[in-house]
């Protein structure tokens, strides 16, 4: 790294190497030496965070896969909900968008303590049918509990939710099209849509083509656990953890 450079200018170029979705230091020396020199240095490490803040960005861990920053609301680097979505999309749309991406990040972390392990612990791969499965599971659960309690959930998240798995439960998981294609309004294009997204926001990394699974990376998995105090993240997570333990005889 030529000595000339400053250290304002190095710290810059770290927050854009961190920037970066799919950058690693293990592929990129100027990346590592960086990284590294973040880990040796208060002074240039207080400096990265002190420029990260002023272009709206938090610093949510450093380690040798990378720097790994988060976004806060009003930074230019902010993603939008319609960054996840091609084209216009209904308000029907978004809620089942939101539930997918919800539901994506608790079928990878459906426990507490898999939220308490360090980010460096690599999560199994997840296919579409796995979290189409989740999702159904979380939907019959709700229905039950509608079923079974009739003061309905007044909360905003509450109510968001029911409205969710009520249109959710309404779509078919697949469907072909006349030409043999697979329907856009099916769950598993959905699910499939947004998974893509995720890839190639550096969020996971897909393993083979007919019936793909999904490996988050160290940045999905970092991005999650800063996401996991939401309400309904947790509520997600509930449902699916309780769906999972065996049931005792009646």
């Amino acid at each position: 790294m030529p000595a000339e450079q400053t250290d304002a200018f190095q710290a810059a170029r770290l927050l854009q190497w961190g920037l970066r979705s799919k950058a690693r230091p293990v592929q990129e020396p100027e990346y590592r030496e960086l990284v590294q020199r973040y880990f040796d240095n208060t002074e240039f490490r207080t400096l990265v965070r002190q420029m990260a803040d002023g272009l709206g960005l938090r610093v949510l861990e450093a380690n040798e896969h990378g720097l790994f920053l988060s976004p806060m609301p009003d930074s230019v680097f902010a993603f939008r909900p319609a960054d996840f979505r091609p084209g216009r999309s209904s308000a029907e749309e978004r809620l089942l968008a939101g539930l997918v991406q919800i539901a994506i990040a608790a079928t990878i972390f459906p426990r507490q303590r898999d939220l308490d392990e360090p980010s460096q612990v690599a999560r199994q791969p997840v296919t579409i049918e796995e979290i189409d499965t989740n999702v159904r599971t979380i939907c019959d659960s709700y229905a039950h509990a509608a079923a079974s309690n009739g003061d309905p959930d007044a909360s905003e998240i509450g109510q968001g939710m029911e409205e969710a798995w009520r249109i959710y439960q309404k779509r078919v998981s697949v469907a072909q099209t006349k030409g043999g294609g697979q329907g856009r309004r099916t769950t598993h294009h959905l699910i499939r849509q947004t998974l893509d997204r995720l890839c190639e926001l550096g969020c996971f990394t897909r393993e083979g083509d007919d019936r793909p699974a999904f490996r988050p990376t160290m940045r999905y998995q970092v991005a999650v656990k800063e996401m996991a105090a939401a309400e309904m993240f947790r509520r997600v997570q509930d449902a699916i953890t309780l769906a999972r333990e065996p049931q005792g005889e009646n």
